[in-house]
């Protein structure tokens, strides 16, 4: 799959579950502090960023995980989708092979680093 395809579906994924209003809020909050604010919210949300993540690309219930999410958790969970997408699309400029093509799986795969994956099933 294309890297512009990649982009392109798991955007639409962070718009259908935040609104697209709900992420230029987060951006425009995370803009408002400063980097070591930033980090440490990211820091503080990880493992309750991965859980939703889970939930939602296994359960589906996003609505539900989304409207009990605190406005911190949403402003971390769209910095860390803009942080990891860059770096993914860094990583694999022109794409992936063998992608599933799944908009939740790929916004999931995008969400999720290989080091907190390994981290849940080890």
């Amino acid at each position: 799959m294309r890297s512009d395809e990649i982009f392109r579906m798991s955007l639409h994924v962070m718009n259908r579950l935040l609104g697209q209003d709900g992420v230029a809020d987060a951006m425009k909050r995370a803009r408002g502090r400063d980097g070591e604010t930033n980090a440490a919210l990211l820091d503080t949300y990880r493992v309750q960023i991965n859980d939703m993540v889970r939930s939602i690309v296994e359960a589906g219930d996003a609505d539900g995980v989304i409207r009990e999410a605190s406005v911190d958790l949403r402003d971390a969970l769209v910095m860390r989708y803009f942080k990891n997408r860059d770096m993914f699309m860094q990583t694999f400029p022109d794409g992936i092979e063998g992608v599933d093509p799944d908009p939740a799986a790929i916004w999931g795969a995008i969400m999720i680093s290989p080091q907190d994956e390994i981290e849940h099933s080890g």
